[in-house]
């Protein structure tokens, strides 16, 4: 039985990579010639949108939205936070926020890889984590995107933590750059997409739903960076508070 589940895993995992072969150049490929100028930007958004959805749709993911009261402005930039467990993160990330066209902050790896690689050093911010250089020039570029009106969507943890890792601790650069623009914070708390889709190990997961707590913005307006850490403190509790709060509705449920 179990060679049957683990078996139906590593088939549905080589699914998401075949699915790619046909909506990296389908839905990437048609966003490059709006690439170019940033007043052409919201269409190259609307096909990476489309990309994300596909994926969550044909992978057998939906989500459920909780969010507080509150209408986010669609002429205003925002910076987005979460918890990062999976590279489906970034497809929920790409759904959730349809009318606020964004610029992500990733790994500056994923741009070797063939055509995915070339739209992807031109619709978001790359980092090397290693190189101090770059951090610095990537603080350069995300004020750059802010000043062109793009929202930005930063991963605190800086990258997907070892599955033993309930939450990891923040990183402080999203939080400097939303004090230094004034611009609002918007955490989202995502659960399940950890255990549904890890990034290791490969023989785990599954279709389902997902989870998803839309926290109220918080404003950056009258903060400096010497309150970068309170701030970064509160932003890490709010999603902390969530994923357990998540936690404890899922252990009650299955009881």
């Amino acid at each position: 039985m179990k060679i049957l589940q683990i078996s139906f895993i590593l088939l549905w995992r080589a699914w998401f990579f075949l699915i790619n072969i046909f909506l990296v150049p389908l839905w990437a490929g048609a966003s490059i010639p709006f690439l170019f100028k940033d007043k052409y930007y919201h269409i190259a958004y609307w096909f990476h949108q489309m990309w994300g959805r596909s994926n969550l749709f044909l992978m057998g993911f939906w989500y459920v939205l909780e969010k507080d009261k509150e209408t986010l402005d669609k002429n205003k930039q925002y910076v987005i936070i979460s918890n990062h467990s999976s590279i489906m993160d970034i497809m929920l990330i790409y759904s959730l926020m349809r009318n606020h066209p964004l610029v992500f902050v990733g790994k500056a790896e994923l741009a070797k890889l063939p055509f995915f690689g070339f739209v992807y050093r031109r619709s978001n911010i790359l980092i090397d984590r290693k190189n101090l250089s770059s951090c610095i020039q990537v603080f350069k570029q995300i004020q750059e995107k802010v000043d062109s009106g793009k929202s930005v969507c930063i991963f605190p943890e800086g990258g997907v933590p070892n599955p033993s890792i309930f939450l990891d601790h923040f990183k402080s650069g999203a939080f400097s750059i939303a004090i230094i623009k004034k611009i609002p914070i918007i955490p989202f708390t995502i659960a399940d997409i950890k255990t549904k889709f890890p990034s290791y190990p490969i023989i785990k997961g599954g279709p389902g739903k997902i989870r998803i707590k839309q926290h109220h913005s918080i404003s950056t307006k009258n903060l400096s960076l010497k309150d970068r850490n309170f701030l970064k403190e509160k932003c890490f509790n709010l999603i902390k508070y969530q994923l357990e709060k998540f936690e404890r509705e899922k252990i009650k449920k299955d009881n």
